[in-house]
């Protein structure tokens, strides 16, 4: 269960990066004419509404693949994570492929990032 809270860490870091990619993929449009507060108000939109599925399917991911990694042994932290990374991105990694949405990459970067640094906070938490 320690494990499981720990997921706090991939949420917030992979909510942060989609939401900064998007206000400046707001900002950058040409054929839109908006100003910072209008680019905050439509990512949070785009982030929240469009992503749900996204948002779900990311969450429940990682609890299974947690269960399922981590019940038995921690032995080889790093390799389960990354593993986790591989099985959690490949759907992501098509949609961005096929339907050309870019996001998807910056959550895919941002998901191996707070993978390793969860890494620490695994440690701490079962130690």
């Amino acid at each position: 269960m320690k494990i499981i809270k720990t997921n706090w860490i991939n949420i917030v870091g992979v909510f942060i990066a989609v939401f900064l990619y998007a206000i400046a993929l707001n900002l950058m449009d040409e054929n839109a004419s908006r100003n910072m507060l209008q680019s905050v108000f439509a990512s949070l939109i785009l982030v929240f509404g469009y992503g749900i599925i996204f948002w779900g399917l990311l969450i429940v991911s990682l609890i299974v693949l947690d269960l399922l990694l981590f019940i038995r042994s921690q032995n080889n932290l790093k390799a389960k994570l990354v593993i986790e990374w591989l099985i959690i991105s490949s759907p992501f990694v098509y949609w961005a492929i096929r339907y050309k949405e870019w996001i998807f990459v910056a959550a895919i970067v941002a998901l191996l990032i707070t993978q390793l640094l969860r890494e620490k906070k695994i440690q701490k938490a079962t130690s």
